[in-house]
């Protein structure tokens, strides 16, 4: 998938994206928190979709443009924020879920996950963008 994010010069980049997520929440800190921390990741590109209308998540596309190693250290650390974020104790249960959507187009709620389950899903994404 393509997305066209403008920069402040107003050029056109482009972003290939790896995975994208649909994060509900309540507050619209939680989402300014989340994109706040995916875009300290190194080798990470984060564009935030906001919705319109109040009860329709945010998506949130993840790009790695790197391959091999780094994409390995990128994945983790994706992963880590995401799992760090979902399982903070400043929201009480059930003001944020994040659902990864799968190569396949399945919905996966991260909640329950390990960070390797997280990882091995974002790993196959990977993969299957560039086979």
């Amino acid at each position: 998938m393509k997305i066209v994010q403008r920069s402040r010069k107003a050029e056109e980049k482009r972003l290939d994206t790896t995975v994208t997520i649909e994060f509900f929440t309540e507050s619209e800190q939680h989402l300014k928190t989340l994109e706040h921390q995916l875009k300290h990741v190194h080798d990470v590109e984060i564009y935030l979709i906001e919705p319109r209308d109040a009860n329709a998540p945010a998506l949130v596309a993840i790009g790695i443009d790197k391959s091999g190693e780094r994409a390995k250290i990128a994945v983790h650390n994706v992963a880590q924020v995401l799992y760090d974020f979902i399982h903070e104790d400043t929201a009480a249960p059930g003001q944020k879920q994040i659902l990864l959507l799968t190569i396949e187009g399945e919905r996966v709620d991260i909640e329950p996950l390990p960070i390797e389950e997280i990882e091995r899903i974002m790993n196959a994404a990977k993969e299957g963008e560039s086979a």
